[in-house]
């Protein structure tokens, strides 16, 4: 697998609440993670930074225990760790009260990428030259999608677009979803915050993705969304699957 990742502050904010997080694994195995805070201006940042600080350490600490089949379990649970260091530190600080963060989380092993996440981060497969979401937006706006009440097309710029339904560090229970999905060689995943993806259209993405040497693209998707206007921070952490990871798994 490579790897290939970057954040910015954009255009418009002053701090950027963003984090990410990537490494490898024993067997050949890769991990990756990207964040989105929200609650004020110190409170956003320390959840996306906290939360992928534990998420980091259930990587490093519990991955050897993670046998095959134990995927969805493993990774849930990083989530739900995370979940409780951010709701615990925002009931104790009072400056940090209300704080939480978005969270998508990949690990990719033995031809397959298992996904777990909560909010509105959004992980992608790019293959064949199209984006296709892997994910499922936990979003108000969604929600209304979901139900027939708006287009797609519609939530595109709905007033309420920010408003998320599930998030790491807002309660005491979280129930993170999770997803698969079998890779192929010359696959690339995409996992990113929200200031990428109301910023760049997918046709603008699918075709940034192609243009230049993958270790550029982080720069290439984060200088579309600044030049769209970069209203909010942006992350884009990708991998790239080589045949050998998927042919001998």
């Amino acid at each position: 697998m490579k790897l290939a990742g970057k954040t910015d502050v954009g255009r418009v904010r002053q701090e950027n609440q963003d984090d990410y997080r990537a490494g490898e694994l024993p067997g050949g195995a890769v991990w990756a993670l990207v964040c989105d805070g929200m609650g004020g201006a110190r409170g956003g940042r320390e959840a996306s930074q906290g939360a992928c600080n534990v998420i980091e350490n259930v990587f490093q600490e519990q991955y050897a225990q993670c046998g095959a089949g134990q995927e969805e379990a493993f990774l849930k649970k990083a989530l739900i760790y995370a979940n409780r260091f951010v709701f615990q530190k925002a009931s104790h600080e009072e400056s940090l009260a209300g704080m939480g963060t978005t969270a998508v989380c990949a690990l990719v092993r033995g031809g397959t990428v298992y996904l777990c996440h909560a909010g509105d981060s959004r992980a992608y497969l790019f293959r064949a030259g199209k984006l296709t979401q892997l994910t499922h937006d936990h979003s108000y706006v969604q929600e209304l999608v979901d139900c027939g009440t708006i287009t797609v097309e519609e939530a595109e710029h709905h007033p309420q677009k920010n408003i998320i339904t599930k998030a790491l560090g807002v309660d005491y229970r979280l129930e993170p979803e999770f997803t698969s999905e079998k890779l192929q060689k010359g696959d690339v995943l995409l996992l990113c915050t929200d200031g990428l993806t109301n910023m760049v259209p997918v046709d603008q993405m699918e075709k940034l993705l192609v243009q230049g040497p993958f270790y550029d693209t982080p720069d290439r998707l984060i200088e579309a969304a600044n030049a769209n206007g970069g209203s909010d921070n942006i992350t884009a952490l990708l991998l790239a699957v080589e045949p050998t990871e998927v042919e001998h798994g």
